[in-house]
C-alpha cells in the first residue's frame, strides 16, 4: 500500500511540473514578452517530469503477472490484436477528419473515444472468474 501511495505521489508531482511549465509559457509570453525564455523555462519543468513518468512506467508491475493462468495466453493475444486495430483506426480517422473535413479543432476527440473503448475492451477481456 505504501508503494502505491508513493507511485501516486510521483505521478501527481510529475503532472504538477508539466502544468507549472505550461503556466510559465502563458505568463512568460503574455506578461513579459519572453518567448524563448518561457520555452526554456517550460523545458526545465518538462524534462524532469518526463523522467519521472518514464521511471514510474518502467518500474510498474506487469498487469499480466497479476492475472490467473487461464486468462494468459490466447486471450492476451486477441486483446493486443484488437487494441492495435483500434488505435490504428483512431489515427486513421484523425487524419481523415483533419485533412478531408478540415476538422483539426475537434478531430482530437477521437483519441478520447478510443481510450474509452480501449478500457472497455480491456474490461471485457480481463474480467476474472469468480
Amino acid at each position: 500500500m505504501k508503494n502505491k501511495k508513493l507511485r501516486a505521489l510521483g505521478y501527481a508531482f510529475a503532472t504538477m511540473l508539466i502544468l507549472i511549465g505550461v503556466v510559465s509559457i502563458i505568463v512568460g509570453v503574455n506578461w513579459f514578452n519572453l518567448e524563448v525564455g518561457a520555452v526554456v523555462l517550460f523545458f526545465i519543468f518538462l524534462i524532469p517530469a518526463v523522467g519521472i513518468f518514464v521511471y514510474l512506467g518502467c518500474t510498474e508491475e506487469d498487469e499480466e503477472e497479476k492475472l490467473p493462468n487461464e486468462l494468459k495466453g490466447i486471450r492476451n493475444y486477441k486483446f493486443k490484436a484488437i487494441e492495435s486495430a483500434l488505435w490504428l483506426l483512431a489515427v486513421a480517422l484523425f487524419f481523415i477528419i483533419g485533412f478531408n473535413l478540415n476538422g483539426w479543432s475537434y478531430a482530437w476527440v477521437i483519441f478520447i473515444i478510443a481510450a474509452a473503448l480501449s478500457q472497455l475492451i480491456k474490461a471485457f477481456f480481463y474480467q476474472f472468474k469468480e
